[in-house]
């Protein structure tokens, strides 16, 4: 195997899909969680190298996802609130105590998703951040999630 870095070139030919079949994802806790939050359970534990969350972080990741769905229901009811209620007796209130609720969820959410290491500074050391930005393509190219619909990406080996 060549030593090195790879060039962009040979970064793009490489056609080897690399999947790791030892790597089991923890189930989520069913008695505890309904199926919404199981659902983020899978999707933060699915998005996670292999054995990257021990036994001993199942709690924490449990409260994790009890938090988003928590986050995400006080986000549709601040969604809904309508303008006019606002002048109404106690709606600018009630809108107050619905937006410190999501700000305290939020904050919850960030909090237990350091605890868990799960955000990107925490799984990067900043000597290898300036590495990986140099890595990344340039910024007149199009990110591969950019493109529209119409457009067709460039076919290995045809022209």
């Amino acid at each position: 195997m060549k030593r090195g870095r790879q060039s962009r070139a040979e970064w793009e030919l490489t056609d080897t899909l690399v999947v790791d079949v030892s790597r089991q994802m923890p189930p989520p806790p069913v008695p505890e969680l309904n199926d919404a939050q199981q659902q983020v359970w899978r999707s933060i534990a699915g998005a996670m190298p292999g054995r990257w969350l021990q036994r001993g972080a199942y709690a924490v990741l449990a409260e994790l996802c009890r938090r988003i769905c928590r986050s995400g229901y006080l986000e549709q009811q601040i969604q809904s609130f309508q303008s006019e209620w606002l002048s109404a007796e106690g709606g600018l209130e009630r809108f107050d105590k619905l937006l410190a609720a999501a700000d305290r969820e939020s904050k919850a959410i960030l909090a237990l998703s350091r605890a868990l290491r799960l955000t990107p500074q925490s799984q990067m050391h900043p000597r290898d951040a300036g590495r990986r930005l140099a890595d990344l393509p340039p910024d007149d190219e199009a990110a591969p999630w950019d493109v529209s619909p119409r457009r067709r990406l460039p076919v290995k080996g045809s022209d």
